[in-house]
């Protein structure tokens, strides 16, 4: 996970470059870049989720407003679209399939709404607590991209429950950390994230009922966008990176 901070431009959500777009159309947001290689058979698949949160939304604090993914694999490419505005979803699907081809879908986003691709974001709670420890709430869910992607399910929001348990200890990096447990029960999965209750409230490990589980290794704070030469290529050791 790469978590990085930008300005996006407030009609489009693009990425400011140029010095000439005034302050007043610029939205300072948080970006998660989450990535996933892996292979099957022959098959290497490269999959990134990049979620952006508005670092001061219209309702809240860190409010979503726009998810991508990409999916490349032997056979060709995906790209998926998700912009979060006036209470609703507007979808754009790109596919190399003929299944899917090009598509365009909106869906409700009622003030329950979450996103799943969002949540790794809203639960560190970098602005204050959102839920006080023993809390839950429903909530309108979208799954995650890739989850959607994955099980080939029609685009469309669920209900679901979150809740944050009680501080724990949890042991990740080669150490033990006072952590906060956040639990999303979605239809028959449940899933458990722990969170460092200490700032900057990293995201400490995740797990799931079906088995699925994965802990921090490393973490470091650099400027990544500058470490692109072949003289850094020892920062993939060190960031445990194969």
């Amino acid at each position: 996970m790469i978590f990085v901070t930008e300005d996006l431009h407030r009609d489009t959500f693009i990425k400011v470059e140029s010095a000439g777009v005034p302050q007043e159309q610029r939205l300072y947001a948080l970006k998660l870049n989450n990535t996933l290689k892996f292979g099957t058979g022959i098959y290497d698949y490269s999959v990134m989720t990049s979620v952006f949160s508005a670092v001061k939304g219209p309702h809240h604090a860190f409010e979503l407003c726009r998810i991508s993914l990409t999916a490349q694999e032997w056979c060709g490419q995906v790209f998926e679209e998700v912009v979060l505005r006036n209470g609703h979803l507007q979808g754009y699907l790109n596919s190399y399939f003929e299944m899917e081809g090009r598509q365009q879908y909106q869906l409700p986003a009622p003030a329950t709404f979450e996103s799943e691709d969002h949540l790794l974001i809203r639960i560190r709670e970098l602005n204050g607590a959102w839920l006080a420890p023993g809390e839950g709430c429903a909530v309108v869910l979208l799954p995650s991209l890739w989850s959607l992607r994955v099980k080939h399910q029609a685009r469309a929001t669920v209900q679901a429950h979150l809740a944050k348990g009680q501080p724990a200890r949890f042991a990740a990096a080669g150490q033990e950390f006072a952590a906060l447990p956040w639990t999303l029960e979605l239809g028959e999965t449940t899933k458990t994230y722990w969170v460092e209750q200490a700032y900057p409230h990293r995201i400490l490990g995740w797990e799931d009922s079906q088995g699925g589980q994965g802990k921090l290794l490393v973490t470091v704070r650099e400027p990544y966008w500058q470490l692109n030469h072949n003289a850094d290529a020892g920062w993939r050791q060190r960031l445990k990176i194969p």
